[in-house]
Order: C-alpha cells, then structure tokens, then sequence
C-alpha cells in the first residue's frame, strides 16, 4: 500500500499557507537527506560498521525519500498554480 497516495489526496483541502509551509519543509528535508548520502557518518555515526549491503541500501532509501519530497512539492505546486496562489 502506497501510503504517500493517501497523503497526497488532501491536497487540494488544505490552505495555501499550508501547502507552502509543507513545500518549505520538504524543501528543508531533501537537503537533510542530500547530507545524509554526502556524508553518511553525520547521520550513521556507526557506518563503517554497517555492510556495503546494508549502506547501499540506506543510500537508496533517502534517495527514494528525495524523489517523493519532489513529488510531493510538485504537487502542491500545480494546486497553488491552479489557485493562482503560486510565487515561485
């Protein structure tokens, strides 16, 4: 079950203050999880512990992370733009 899909569906309910509030966080969150895969230490300070299995597969999960931080701003961007609430 895609969780990600029933967040999104309330898009369109919320306040625009909000939906740019949450594009500001997510914002924040892929340059967090841009960190995380830089310098994985600053986040996993036991990483050279961890297998190359294990560490290549944290990496791929804040980079999917990432892709549905972009997704989930790009869709409060359309809602904004059919508001004509968007700044850009």
């Amino acid at each position: 079950m895609n969780l990600q899909f029933f967040a999104e569906n309330d898009v369109p309910k919320q306040s625009s203050a909000s939906l740019k509030r949450a594009i500001r966080n997510l914002t924040k969150r892929i340059k967090e999880h841009e960190e995380y895969i830089e310098n994985p230490y600053v986040h996993v300070p036991e990483w050279d512990d961890y297998s190359a299995l294990r560490q290549e597969g944290l990496k791929k999960h804040w980079e999917k992370e990432i892709r549905n931080f972009n997704e989930s701003i790009n869709n409060r961007i359309e809602e904004l733009k059919k508001r004509g609430d968007y700044d850009g």
